[in-house]
């Protein structure tokens, strides 16, 4: 037999073959996993970050806010920042003052910028749902209208969000507790201050448990909230993040296992209609352990807006999938959001104690021509700032479309500063009004230097459902791929999504598992 010849070649090492593989174990992620795990379906979870399931040797698994460690960022000495500085002061040179006793790691924030604005998102087990304010906001039947026009906004309220709030535990707060307690001075400040300009406010529900922030304030349990701690994870009272909620429910079907700290490098489909997922593996503090194969008859993308984007159009334009349509990576948007801060009088106070988590919102959703939703904020620092910070979502119409360059491997958002000018103009015709009336100024030492800063926590978009998907999340041309997590959503909902994002991937996955087309 001459050498060389087909015969001779060693056979293939098999495969690890699962019936389903779930990529991202976010919001979208979770609930594929769960759903998937209770139909009896094999599947498979691949999260690029940590599970952060474990503490270290000082008993926590997360970074205080301030001072921040490694922990709170991915492979970075110095954490990103929503609230970068203070009277002068950075976070950077914080840091420096007080260096992490760890080496860099797979922390679990990111933060990556895109022309005119800065992206904010969570890496490891549980997505974002690790370092948001866990703000449970619910749209209105109005915004889900605009979002999704092919689904009666009373079925999404009736039986998609209470799916969602259950799951997720969704806590509401004590009203006599919240009118008195110390902790929530810079909520009430802020309710006064949004009513003096002719707003209302939103009293959201948590993922983060009201009830634990009774016990953190009679003293009978570790302080998190209450402790510096959100931006970077909670280390306890986060109840409703994705990670013990979903996941641990799928994990304990018996029939859903987890991979963290795996990535995903590529995706294609053979010809007899396995997916096959190629993959990289690492250790904490990023050493490269192994690359591997797995193959799946059904391949769920619920790596985020950027991940699945990006996985996406990789396998598009290198050929492994051809037949992607070009409507993946169109249709980006980032909520409308944008960060600002302003004094307060010197009569009213944030309070020198301030949970991190459990805001209320300036709600003006109502405005036909400039509707608004802004999560209010304090400065997380344990003295008297007599400031007020807000993550403000607001309208326009403006959208970005992703590219993928296989030179440098990564992904672009084509955002000009024109779509960030609209942004912030909206924004300040609703704080000018909220300023003059209280008679306070903007601060600009916040945000280095700005007063308004690109930040985003909420980006959205690229797979919109009904373009490049079908309506449960189906990719077009290709069976058995689909897509379920913040891609879907055109761009703009107009208050903090998770509840949102969370209900759809409860519809699709239900959509997807019955058939319905």
């Amino acid at each position: 037999m001459a050498c060389g010849t087909k015969q001779d070649q060693p056979p293939p090492v098999p495969r690890d073959h699962h019936s389903a593989i779930v990529v991202g174990s976010g919001y979208g992620g979770g609930v594929s996993a769960l759903r998937l795990g209770l139909a009896g379906v094999d599947t498979l979870i691949l999260e690029k970050g940590r599970h952060f399931d474990t503490p270290d040797a000082d008993g926590k698994r997360f970074s205080r806010m301030v001072p921040p460690d490694t922990r709170a960022s991915w492979f970075t000495v110095v954490p990103p920042s929503l609230v970068p500085s203070f009277q002068g002061i950075s976070v950077a040179d914080v840091v420096k003052q007080v260096p992490s006793p760890q080496p860099v790691q797979a922390g679990v924030c990111e933060n990556l910028t895109f022309g005119a604005h800065n992206v904010f998102r969570g890496v490891g087990v549980g997505g974002g749902s690790l370092i948001n304010a866990a703000i449970a906001a619910v749209p209105t039947p109005g915004q889900l209208q605009e979002a999704f026009p092919d689904i009666a906004p009373a079925e999404f309220l009736d039986t998609y969000i209470p799916r969602a709030r259950d799951t997720l535990r969704i806590s509401y707060r004590d009203m006599d507790w919240f009118e008195q307690t110390p902790w929530f001075q810079f909520a009430r400040t802020g309710r006064q201050y949004a009513a003096a300009a002719g707003y209302g406010v939103d009293y959201n529900g948590s993922a983060y448990s009201f009830d634990y922030m009774l016990q953190e304030e009679a003293g009978t349990v570790p302080r998190s909230a209450f402790d510096l701690e959100q931006q970077y994870g909670n280390n306890h009272g986060r109840l409703g993040s994705v990670d013990v909620t979903y996941v641990a429910a799928a994990l304990a079907t018996g029939k859903v296992t987890l991979s963290p700290l795996t990535e995903v490098t590529g995706i294609r489909r053979e010809a007899g209609g396995e997916w096959v997922v190629s993959t990289r593996r690492i250790d904490r503090w990023g050493k490269e352990l192994e690359r591997r194969e797995l193959g799946c008859d059904k391949l769920f993308l619920s790596a985020g807006v950027l991940g699945t984007n990006t996985i996406l159009m990789r396998a598009r334009e290198s050929g492994g999938l051809n037949d992607l349509s070009e409507e993946i990576g169109r249709g980006y948007g980032n909520n409308g959001d944008v960060m600002v801060a302003h004094h307060l009088q010197d009569t009213d106070p944030s309070g020198a104690q301030q949970s991190s988590l459990g805001m209320i919102n300036l709600d003006g959703r109502d405005d036909p021509d400039n509707p608004v939703y802004a999560s209010m904020f304090s400065i997380p620092l344990p003295v008297e700032t007599h400031t007020l910070g807000y993550y403000v979502m607001v309208k326009t119409g403006d959208r970005a479309t992703m590219s993928y360059d296989a030179t440098s491997d990564s992904i672009d958002v084509d955002w000009p500063q024109s779509h960030t000018d609209n942004l912030v103009g909206r924004a300040q015709t609703v704080f000018d009004k909220v300023t003059q009336a209280n008679g306070v100024e903007y601060r600009d030492d916040v945000f280095d230097g700005k007063v308004f800063a690109p930040n985003t926590v909420h980006p959205l978009g690229g797979c919109v459902r009904g373009a490049a998907t079908d309506a449960f999340g189906r990719v077009k041309n290709y069976d058995n791929l689909y897509v379920n997590d913040a891609s879907q959503l055109p761009g703009y909902l107009g208050c903090n999504p998770y509840m949102t994002i969370t209900a759809l991937a409860e519809r699709n996955i239900e959509g997807v598992l019955q058939g319905r087309t």
